[in-house]
């Protein structure tokens, strides 16, 4: 293993940072807070230089990588990247100790869209900063799912390949670069597009323009306490609600449509398998809210199931996915998006194909002598294949237990561990409080013990679990 290239390419995701707190550090100017500019200015000046020391230091290797050098340089980019863009909410943010920074930032670039701090205290200038943090978190999770993940699952069923994933062996990081810049252009041209129809909807333009790249990203944090009927128009909120659902879909779709352009084309972002599950999901949620609150909250129903189903997690409505039970929710939060997609969860293909094996299991029950491949995507999937989705199914189980039990440990109720666990895991900030609107639990009353767990199972839903399993093993080190 080569740490030289790993530091090589940690240094370089510093650039991107120092270039995050540049575009923000504009943002201040135009708002005249001048205090927030000169100390942006000095936070990107100072990732900057470090990262250039760290590529002038980190020389010496050659170009091909290991997989075991590109799943470390995955865990240390998900943690170290959120305490780099962690500063502003510590020294600009009103009254954030080190670790509520580094739980805001964890938060924000996840797309989990947990926060203790309330928007309206806020500056526009850290408003932005959350949306900006929230939109590049999203480009690193379909980046890293793209390149990264895809590479490392390369002999399973094959769950984050797409056509955009034309990797030869040892040119992985050499490719980061490439697919992250049309990951990135993806998502800025569907959220300019969102900016620019929300703004013509009524909404007002910094909102709009914050809303646009959390949206995009399903991030879930927004720039005003209280739900989006409150400053948001309909047809707005619509617009958001699209941006939220393109954002769970598999992103080389998206890119299929936009490249090609044509109607054929088009029609794959509602056929795809995971774009119909995703679509089958939001319905029956719309249908199990209108069970509980009536058919007069259908519109809003329809939005706020839009956002969940999405793992943003916006609310449009005060009282309307809060009927649902909360065991639906938990579980469809727990189920995700797409797999190439900045959604959280367990992501849909992975549950598809568990249903299509055991579906398979049961008729091999009636018919033992008989041989039933399993089939998906006009592929026959071999069983030895479905070994790595079972194991991430129970790894992901496991640690929803284990995250239960550990908030529990550090002070939570058994309902309220339930909520927080799943809420941070599944990258679905917002379910705690659709799922437990009565107990008055927020994340403003976390203690560090319960942000610390927050941020553990956070990070795990965004590295992979069985990824950051691997680090124990001691083969992982041995490579």
């Amino acid at each position: 293993m080569t740490l030289n290239r790993i530091l090589f390419w940690l240094g370089r995701t510093f650039f991107v940072c120092a270039g995050l707190y540049l575009i923000t550090a504009v943002v201040a100017l135009l708002c005249q807070d001048v205090p927030s500019a000169v100390d942006l200015i000095s936070f990107g000046v100072s990732t900057g230089v470090f990262g250039s020391v760290l590529v002038l230091l980190s020389s010496g290797f050659d170009a091909r990588e290991s997989k075991s050098e590109a799943l470390l340089f995955l865990i240390l980019f998900w943690l170290l990247m959120p305490a780099i863009l962690s500063l502003p909410f510590r020294f600009i943010a009103p009254n954030t100790s080190f670790l509520a920074a580094y739980f805001e930032s964890v938060s924000a670039f996840t797309t989990t869209g947990a926060s203790r701090l309330n928007p309206d205290e806020l500056s526009p200038v850290l408003l932005f900063w959350r949306s900006l943090v929230q939109w590049a978190g999203g480009v690193s999770v379909a980046t890293f799912a793209i390149v990264i993940l895809a590479a490392v699952n390369q002999t399973g069923t094959g769950v984050h390949k797409s056509m955009l994933y034309t990797v030869s062996k040892g040119e992985l990081f050499s490719r980061l670069t490439g697919i992250g810049q049309l990951v990135a252009g993806i998502y800025l041209f569907l959220s300019l597009v969102g900016f620019i129809l929300m703004t013509l909807g009524g909404a007002p333009a910094f909102d709009a323009l914050c809303l646009s790249l959390s949206g995009v990203s399903t991030g879930g944090l927004t720039p005003r306490a209280g739900p989006l009927q409150l400053y948001i128009p309909p047809f707005a909120a619509t617009v958001l609600g699209v941006l939220c659902v393109l954002g769970a879909m598999n992103i080389a779709v998206i890119w299929d449509v936009l490249r090609l352009r044509k109607i054929k084309n088009g029609l794959s972002l509602i056929w795809n398998v995971e774009h119909r599950a995703l679509m089958a999901i939001l319905f029956f949620l719309v249908l199990i809210g209108v069970w509980f609150s009536g058919m007069g909250s259908f519109g809003h129903l329809f939005l706020d199931s839009a956002f969940f189903v999405s793992s943003a997690g916006f609310q449009y409505q005060v009282i309307s996915l809060d009927l649902v039970p909360p065991v639906i929710l938990i579980t469809f939060a727990l189920t995700g998006g797409s797999a190439l997609s900045t959604a959280g969860g367990v992501k849909l293909i992975r549950i598809l194909l568990l249903f299509r094996h055991l579906g398979t299991e049961l008729s091999r029950l009636s018919h033992p002598s008989r041989v039933i491949p399993v089939k998906f995507r006009n592929r026959i999937i071999p069983d030895s294949a479905f070994l790595s989705i079972w194991m991430y199914f129970f790894a992901y189980t496991l640690a929803f237990g284990i995250g239960i039990a550990a908030f529990g440990v550090v002070g939570l109720s058994l309902d309220d561990a339930i909520a927080s666990a799943a809420a941070s895991l599944a990258n679905v900030g917002p379910l705690l409080d659709l799922t437990l609107p009565e107990s008055g639990l927020t994340y403003a009353q976390f203690t560090n013990g319960q942000m610390s767990v927050a941020v553990v199972l956070m990070l795990l839903g965004r590295i992979e679990v069985l990824a950051a399993l691997a680090l124990l093993l001691p083969n992982f080190w041995k490579q």
